[in-house]
């Protein structure tokens, strides 16, 4: 794709405290060769000194590109966003919040998919960079639980769907008639492009959470909305104005009350009697959170090291051996358990070596004549010697634990 202007929407209330600091981060970062920026700002009616510090921003830059527009009445940061879309003029829209949560510096690395014409939809995932921390556990499993629930419905996965960076082709994202005014833009838009059948790629962001007292504006209510406009939007019609008016906020709120009931009561029927359920809620929660309490300051890998001992070797030796787009060909549990092997064997366990290794993806010999990605194994994983039926590698002489680069896979 042809990108000559990024248009960056910043829609902002209240931001007088930060406005100006993320101006001067977005006018000076850099972007990759002939690509300007058109930065737009909508105000959606501040009362405090939001627009003064734009205009400072504005006298000191006045090379900058920067478009300002203050709404008559307070309608929310979809509207905010609505309005900026409409006038970007840019070949390619990111979406930028007026705090200091998001790092600028990220936006070269999601153009770059689009550039590459490797997708049209780019979001910036705060999961994915395990190094971000989180300032309300609330905030981060209640955005874990959304993405699980975008993945489910619409057959994708997605680790950080209510992500503020959100990058799009611009014609694309002009061309999907957008209707809610407050925090639905995030589940709306993304349900939207998902029905269409459009991809949406993520890379690793950086994330520096604010507090409530810092300004943190969502609240769960916005939780409630997004899944109700999510399964609304997975069958219904994606046309459909769904924008609120006044006198029905009561109902609103007990629609999305009832959606959240449904969701959990069919999640809790669907997914706990599954052994993943019971390794996710026990293994990874409960022991996650204790580590967390009792070694705050460890970062993940450190957490994972103290967690697997030397199962954690071996994961780091397949994470660092193969390339994130890796299809690996993964060892059986027979060959974890065998007689004399330094493993505790819970990376016999998939899931775990999943969740370690994303976004490579593995097949274990058992699925290989069910899984889309067997004729496509770029590598083949080797524990305790055990090679694999039908595998042939490129020497004899073969190492207890290594991993070897293969060009093709036979069943």
């Amino acid at each position: 794709m042809n990108i000559r202007k990024l248009s960056i929407i910043i829609p902002a209330y209240n931001e007088a405290n930060t406005i100006a600091q993320i101006l001067y981060g977005v006018i000076n970062v850099p972007l990759p060769s002939g690509i300007e920026k058109e930065i737009i700002i909508i105000d959606d009616c501040s009362t405090d000194n939001t627009a003064l510090q734009v205009s400072k921003v504005q006298q000191s830059n006045p090379n900058a590109h920067i478009i300002y527009t203050k709404l008559k009445e307070n309608k929310g940061k979809g509207f905010a966003v609505r309005t900026g879309i409409k006038l970007a003029n840019g070949e390619a829209i990111i979406i930028q919040d007026a705090d200091l949560e998001y790092d600028p510096n990220d936006y070269t690395n999601m153009l770059q998919l689009l550039i590459n014409d490797e997708c049209k939809v780019v979001y910036g995932s705060r999961i994915l960079n395990q190094q971000n921390k989180y300032s309300y556990h609330s905030f981060y499993w209640g955005g874990r639980f959304i993405s699980f629930v975008t993945s489910i419905l619409f057959k994708q996965k997605i680790t950080d769907e209510p992500t503020c960076y959100k990058m799009f082709e611009s014609s694309l994202l002009k061309s999907i008639p957008l209707t809610s005014n407050r925090f639905g833009f995030c589940p709306e838009v993304t349900a939207k492009i998902l029905r269409k059948g459009i991809q949406i790629k993520e890379v690793p962001i950086n994330y520096f959470p604010r507090t409530k007292q810092e300004g943190k504006k969502i609240k769960w209510r916005d939780g409630a909305e997004a899944l109700y406009l999510l399964i609304k939007y997975r069958w219904g019609n994606i046309d459909e104005s769904v924008n609120l008016k006044k006198g029905t906020e009561v109902q609103w709120t007990v629609k999305n009350i009832f959606a959240v009931i449904i969701s959990l009561l069919l999640i809790s029927t669907l997914f706990c009697h599954f052994p993943a359920y019971h390794w996710v809620y026990a293994d990874l929660l409960k022991k996650n959170m204790t580590q967390k309490k009792r070694y705050p300051h460890l970062t993940f890998d450190q957490k994972m090291q103290i967690k697997l001992g030397a199962d954690y070797q071996y994961l780091m030796y397949l994470r660092e051996a193969t390339p994130q787009n890796a299809i690996i060909l993964y060892p059986s549990a027979t060959a974890f358990h065998k007689k004399g092997s330094p493993f505790t064997h819970g990376i016999s366990n998939k899931i775990c070596a999943t969740r370690f290794l994303y976004p490579r993806k593995l097949v274990l010999e058992s699925e290989i004549s069910a899984s889309k990605y067997a004729r496509k194994i770029t590598h083949v994983a080797i524990v305790n010697g055990e090679i694999p039926n039908g595998i042939t590698l490129p020497t004899d002489s073969i190492p207890p634990h290594v991993v070897f680069t293969v060009s093709s896979h036979s069943n």
